[in-house]
């Protein structure tokens, strides 16, 4: 530009000079053959005159070449930026790429299901809650206190179990201490984290508060993530596996916690998994093992040790851009010898080993954004509430499960008929679990229905059967478990508003007694290995003679606010309606017993208020 503004100077004072060098007008011009003449006598004096017309040609050509050369300049610079910003957005998947791995490692961090694969590595974060409230507002005996603060008995909705929650544990508290840091190798990272739970009782002699620590599923992890399609995970659990199992639904979630083995104890359960994933499909393999009690130990007895195994596996298929996952996972669990079993009884030595299985198939598919959680004053058992995505108007989820199952266990008809040998001394116990969840959300207001089915078989699955150890005889009449949950929720300011329904046809067990007359059992929840109803695990329920079961249902509502993303509050008032509950009251000699038709356990309203902190 400088030189354009000298060469128009340039041109200005010339055109002055050459108007002072113009011959007068009454003045003849010269002859072209005076003017070659004169050209010689010019030059040998220096001097070179030049006319108007001619100094402003070169000037005109001078300016156009430069501003040719600006313009050619400004095309390039104008040409560059347009192949930077194409390169820019032909960058973007990739950075868009990188961003997703990036959040996605975070939300791995934080507890969330939202992960690849079906490792279930629960990164619990460290977390504190306190409870203040009332089970029961109109039983204030020994399973329900006045209202206070702290651990109580508890009477759980149907509902928050199946769905994957629990408020078991009161004003609880967790310590995680966790790391996490990039590796020498490329795509690298490596994860590790102390875990514990705080559990606190009081004593019932002095009336003290007791608190212990016990190990929650520490575990070593070793992750190797390529940005476009390879993944391989290690994650080792070195006292605790519970986290190694087959399902996605709490409800119908098998091969978790030590329970599975009947001749349980305090042994660690130790276990691995590994995984393998290309793009949106993985493959793993999970092991883990129980040391345990080879036959029935009584009170301080020495018994042989036995050492059993569980394997799992599973592919799964998740595509988050489409909202589908579906997974299909199969777990083999070794359950050692069955205590009521002789050995001369047998054929062959083992054929009383318990020897079980289960398959499980999912499918998901969210279209919109995260559709989230229901709504509860419960949380997940590795500490996570997933919340839901207000980022699109509108989105619907529809999510379903089923879990097959089978043992051998000991053979009930044969016992009956040991006599004649008419029956096998062991035989198949199979059972069967489904879920179906649907969910639509459209902005701020949620609604859900939930339907699932769990035979008695399914219920009974870990205890193992009614009667421990054995199938349910051919004579018995079982019916199985229905459940169907509505609920509703609103977000605003912060705030959601919900409100739920739910109805349950319970799980029965029924015999007939010497004189004909029918004795029933409910059965609430999933059993374990406990072999009696006690006054505090009401899990199952023995109705007076000849009495049947009655359908179950609750109604509930709460209000939850979100200070932050780790500070919570919520109230929560609950009524439910359970005509087969009755109220267990102490003897003098130190045994329970049942008292019916007590309105104040059967129709029972509760009131909680809950403030829970994460870090």
């Amino acid at each position: 530009m400088k030189k354009v503004i000298f060469l128009i100077s340039l041109l200005f004072v010339f055109s002055l000079f050459a108007q002072e060098a113009e011959p007068e007008e009454n003045e003849t011009e010269a002859p072209v053959e005076e003017a070659a003449e004169a050209a010689p006598a010019k030059a040998d004096n220096d001097k070179i005159t030049v006319s108007k017309e001619e100094l402003a040609k070169l000037v005109r050509e001078a300016v156009a070449e430069e501003m040719a050369k600006k313009e050619a300049e400004k095309k390039e610079a104008e040409t560059k930026s347009e192949e930077t910003v194409t390169a820019q957005a032909e960058a973007k998947p990739e950075e868009a790429e990188k961003t997703e791995e990036k959040a996605e490692e975070k939300k791995e961090i934080h507890g969330t299901e939202d992960t690849n694969g079906l490792i279930q590595t629960s990164y619990t974060k460290s977390s504190i809650a306190f409870i203040m409230g009332d089970d029961n507002l109109r039983d204030n005996s020994q399973y329900s206190p006045k209202w206070d603060i702290g651990s109580r008995y508890e009477y759980e909705d149907f509902a928050d179990r199946v769905y994957g929650y629990s408020n078991n544990v009161k004003s609880s508290t967790k310590l995680s201490l966790f790391h996490e840091e990039k590796g020498f190798l490329p795509y690298l990272t490596a994860r590790m984290s102390l875990s514990f739970a705080m559990y606190n009782a009081v004593d019932a002699m002095s009336d003290k508060l007791i608190t212990s620590l016990k190990e929650d599923r520490s575990f070593l992890e070793i992750d190797f993530r390529h940005p476009t399609s390879h993944r391989f995970n290690i994650t080792l659990y070195p006292y605790n596996a519970d986290n190694i199992a087959i399902g996605t639904l709490r409800g119908l979630r098998w091969g978790g916690n030590a329970s599975v083995w009947p001749q349980s104890d305090s042994s660690p359960v130790p276990g691995f998994q590994v995984l393998y994933g290309y793009s949106d499909f993985s493959i793993y393999f999970g092991f883990k093992a129980h040391a345990q009690s080879k036959t029935d130990k009584l009170s301080t007895e020495i018994v042989p040790k036995e050492t059993v195994y569980g394997f799992f596996g599973g592919l799964t298929y998740n595509n988050k851009p489409l909202g589908l996952k579906a997974s299909l996972q199969g777990a083999f669990i070794d359950k050692g010898d069955n205590v009521n079993i002789s050995d001369s009884l047998l054929k062959k030595p083992g054929d009383d080993t318990i020897k079980s299985y289960g398959i499980d198939a999912y499918l998901e598919y969210n279209n919109g954004s995260k559709f989230g959680d229901p709504l509860g004053i419960n949380s997940y058992s590795d500490g996570t509430w997933i919340r839901p995505d207000y980022t699109t108007d509108i989105s619907w989820r529809i999510r379903g499960e089923y879990l097959f199952q089978n043992e051998r266990l000991q053979n009930a008809d044969y016992l009956a008929s040991a006599k004649n040998k008419a029956q096998p001394i062991t035989d198949d116990y199979f059972a069967h679990g489904a879920a179906v969840d649907l969910g639509f959300r459209f902005k701020g207001l949620r609604t859900m229905f939930l339907y699932s089915y769990r035979d008695l078989s399914f219920m009974t699955f870990d205890a193992p059967g009614v009667n421990p150890w054995t199938t349910i005889p051919s004579e018995a009449k079982q019916t199985p478990e229905h459940m169907f949950t509505v609920s509703a929720d609103y977000f605003v300011w912060n705030f959601w508003f919900g409100a739920s329904f739910g109805y349950k046809i319970p799980a029965t067990y029924t015999v007939k007694d010497e004189n004909g007359r029918k004795n029933t059992m409910v059965i609430r929840e999933r059993l374990s290995t406990d072999a009696v109803s006690t006054a505090f695990d009401r899990t199952r329920e023995m109705l007076p003679t000849g009495r049947n079961a009655l359908d179950i249902f609750f109604v509930k509502a709460d209000i939850k606010y979100q200070f932050s993303d780790s500070f919570t509050a919520m109230l929560e008032y609950s009524f439910t309606r359970d005509h087969n509950r009755q109220r267990m009251v102490a003897q003098e000699d130190g045994t329970y017993k049942s008292e019916s038709d007590v309105i104040e356990v059967m129709d029972v309203h509760g009131l909680m208020f809950l403030v829970e902190g994460r870090f």
